[in-house]
């Protein structure tokens, strides 16, 4: 995401008047933005070239691969398989990241590694097979979040255009049967009083 300074911040970093800043704007020296009220914001990434830093070049895929169950697993290494082959396929440099839980969970450690690992200027883009293994819901959520930090999703295999009834219904028994199994699995680890 990139962050915007006021001229007297730009100033003191810069170590030149907000005069200065005003002319080199004038003159396209220097690129800014300007604020409902008319104001001048200069981009973090122009203090950062006028004082000769070079950001790293983003270079790295995060590939993510999930499965729901245990009994899955077979179906993962196939589905990393096929991330991985991709990713080679297009010469990216990648960092895989698979485990086996919910969709619908958004307490998964990889998934969560994913999320901050996008922060970092060297993430490029993030890979998935389908969108869903991803996460069931907020896809587009996760989608711009990795946009408004320059960083790509790419998607593999892009699922049939559903009609709206169809999705909704598999959306609702997704999340009935995800509820079913921990009310359910939470019960049947207690032991009865008879």
């Amino acid at each position: 995401m990139t962050e915007h300074t006021n001229l007297s911040e730009a100033s003191r970093l810069l170590q030149v008047s907000q005069k200065t800043l005003r002319r080199w704007d004038k003159e396209g020296k220097i690129k800014t933005i300007r604020t409902a009220g008319g104001h001048r914001r200069i981009p973090s990434s122009e203090i950062d070239r006028l004082q000769g830093i070079v950001a790293p070049e983003r270079t790295v895929t995060l590939a993510y691969c999930r499965v729901s169950t245990q009994k899955q697993n077979d179906n993962l290494e196939r589905q990393v398989g096929r991330v991985l082959e991709y990713c080679n396929t297009n010469k990216w440099q990648v960092e895989l990241f698979k485990e086996t839980g919910s969709g619908l969970n958004d307490n998964r450690r990889q998934f969560k590694q994913v999320i901050e690992r996008v922060a970092k200027p060297d993430v490029k883009r993030v890979v998935v097979e389908y969108k869903d293994r991803l996460t069931r819901f907020g896809f587009e959520t996760f989608a711009i979040y990795c946009s408004n930090l320059g960083v790509e999703v790419a998607v593999i295999e892009q699922a049939e255009h559903k009609e709206f009834e169809q999705e909704f219904s598999e959306d609702i028994i997704s999340l009935v049967a995800s509820y079913s199994g921990r009310l359910y699995g939470k019960r049947g680890g207690r032991k009865k009083k008879t």
